[in-house]
């Protein structure tokens, strides 16, 4: 079986490297060809999103690169048993290219943000022209969806019945343990910077500066940092330095869409964390067993204090972190069941029988 991949961006992007890259070994072993097609590369998404200079040409430029790639995509599709669509081609603002990869061959789409609303920290024009009715399109359209949690999956029912929970996953051993320390951390980006700010008081109460990673400008919060820069190449080395890991997040219906990816790079590390209860983060965390959810600024207080304070606390709930990202969230149990997704959609003989018992 021989698969396209249309993802958003290269491997500096989140949702790409997870939802596909990281897959892709594993699904070859399957005996699945793998050809993935991003609209924007590395070299593009860097300028766009890891760089100050010049984002208003870049994403221009990005618009065109992305319609250019589709179209040549659309041309070849035939060479191709199905098509994998990673987040749309231009969610809630353009549906065609779907519509006619669709008519070709089979198309399972694939999304882990509430891609039916318009981006939190995007351009406001692009927030302008956002249409709800286009992801709709994209959704009825597929022959089976893929969401990167319940919240999604419900959506995603209401215009495609064939829709399949594959939740977003990590490389387990890839992560190291941590060094036991107090270094208070988080991971992130441009856009979730803000997610912080409601933290200050609380900071400041403790007397810590949070370690940083990401991209973006660190004054905009208003506190100190210590920050680091966020790169690829980096990221598991400045994730295994930090002794407890930080998710915050509001109570809104775009955040209730994430994933909880930051969460599951802790906990891989052995981290404990400590987390806002919002959407999947209260899934993925069961209060004191393998990690600590915080609803308001007296109990982020009150955990990171513990956590800075007991040595034993953070050994426990770092390790149980760990054993819980190793069972249910490791990638090749992701590459299994999006495998089994990809052989029933293209019926392929002798295919999908062979996918169920390799991922069983």
């Amino acid at each position: 079986m021989k698969l396209l991949f249309l993802t958003q961006n290269g491997q500096h992007g989140p949702s790409s490297r997870y939802r596909v890259y990281q897959l892709v070994p594993h699904l070859e072993k399957l005996g699945i060809t793998c050809v993935v097609s991003p609209a924007i590369d590395d070299e593009l998404y860097h300028s766009i999103y890891l760089s100050s200079d010049g984002r208003g040409g870049c994403r221009r430029t990005a618009f065109l690169e992305t319609w250019r790639r589709r179209q040549a995509d659309v041309a070849r599709i035939q060479e191709f048993d199905a098509v994998f669509v990673q987040k749309g081609v231009f969610p809630g603002l353009y549906a065609g290219f779907e519509r006619r990869l669709a008519a070709r061959r089979p198309l399972v789409f694939d999304f882990d943000d509430t891609i039916w609303l318009p981006r939190e920290g995007g351009h406001p024009l692009l927030r302008t022209l956002h249409r709800e009715g286009t992801v709709h399109e994209i959704l009825r359209c597929a022959t089976a969806v893929i969401a990167g949690n319940e919240f999604l999956a419900e959506y995603a029912q209401r215009f495609n019945p064939n829709v399949t929970v594959v939740p977003s996953s990590i490389d387990v051993a890839r992560y190291r343990r941590s060094d036991d320390s107090v270094v208070i951390g988080w991971i992130g980006s441009r856009t979730t910077l803000p997610y912080l700010k409601p933290l200050a008081v609380v900071f400041k109460a403790l007397s810590v500066k949070p370690r940083v990673i990401a991209s973006g400008d660190p004054s905009t919060l208003g506190f100190e940092v210590e920050f680091r820069p966020w790169r690829l190449e980096t990221e598991l080395d400045e994730l295994a330095r930090i002794g407890i890991g930080i998710a915050p997040l509001p109570d809104t219906p775009w955040e209730r869409g994430k994933c909880g990816v930051k969460l599951l790079q802790y906990m891989a590390c052995g981290v404990p964390v400590v987390a806002s209860p919002v959407g999947v983060q209260q899934q993925i965390i069961r209060d004191r067993e393998n990690g600590l959810l915080a609803r308001d600024e007296e109990e982020w207080r009150r955990h990171l204090t513990a956590l800075m304070g007991d040595a034993g606390l953070r050994a426990r709930l770092g390790a149980a972190a760990r054993k819980t990202v190793e069972r249910h969230y490791d990638v090749r149990a992701a590459a299994g069941n999006v495998a089994n997704v990809l052989a029933a959609s293209t019926q392929t003989n002798g295919i999908t029988g062979r996918l169920n018992r390799r991922s069983a």
